[in-house]
């Protein structure tokens, strides 16, 4: 990872984490101490924030881009779980049970993360311990998300899976567009269904009016209704 450049300052980015996730639903000291604490930084596509059984060295909120995580597979080849979008933060539970990391965290295209380094956190919780309930906050969030996928990936019908996993992307689109940026095959993972299974139900669904197909993307035009026809 690299300083960030000048293309996206310090401002743009407590911007975007102080609307969005975990970090704005929390209290403006808090807030300011993380922002004044952190530094901005660079990642390309496919380069890692982290590994599995990596030491933990920080925490990071995404500011810009998307993230894939993943999780250790039974055998040597990595789960990809989730795609998370701006306002996403991770880290929090190896660093503060001073254990190795639980998934693998790889920026997807030019990434700007904030980063805050373990050492300057500490120093942050020695000067305001009261602080410790906010970081408790945000690992029941991820907690909260780690359950909802496991609940997803769970239901028998393919179709409704697939229905699910679209309605959790766009819940944190950032695109001006409201497109979410996943592949067909990426998709299919997440869903854990077979490419042809996928395009059959996104060629129904937008058949339906329901959601629009573009390159590498899709866009939700009746949340509503989607949601309606994602019920048991």
């Amino acid at each position: 990872m690299k300083e960030s450049s000048l293309e996206f300052d310090r401002e743009r980015a407590a911007e975007v984490l102080g609307t969005r996730g975990w970090l704005s639903e929390r209290s403006p000291a808090f807030r300011e101490q993380i922002l004044e604490t952190g530094r901005l930084m660079r990642f390309e596509d496919g380069q890692p924030l982290y590994h599995v059984d990596d030491e933990p060295e920080g925490l990071f909120g995404l500011v810009s881009g998307s993230v894939r995580i993943e999780i250790p597979g039974g055998l040597e080849e990595a789960i990809f779980v989730h795609q998370a979008e701006p306002g996403f933060w991770i880290g929090d539970l190896a660093l503060f049970s001073k254990q190795k990391r639980l998934v693998g965290v790889t920026a997807r295209g030019p990434i700007h993360v904030y980063f805050v380094p373990t050492d300057r956190l500490r120093a942050m919780l020695r000067s305001t311990p009261d602080f410790i309930e906010d970081f408790y906050a945000l690992t029941h969030q991820n907690m909260a998300l780690a359950l909802r996928l496991l609940a997803n990936i769970s239901v028998g019908n393919a179709a409704q899976r697939i229905r699910l996993r679209l309605l959790h992307q766009d819940e944190q689109v950032a695109d001006p567009g409201n497109w979410i940026r996943l592949s067909q095959d990426e998709l299919a993972m997440l869903a854990a269904v077979s490419l042809p299974t996928l395009q059959r139900t996104l060629r129904r669904l937008a058949d339906a009016g329901l959601i629009e197909l573009g390159y590498g993307r899709i866009r939700i035009l009746d949340r509503e209704a989607l949601r309606a026809d994602a019920a048991p």
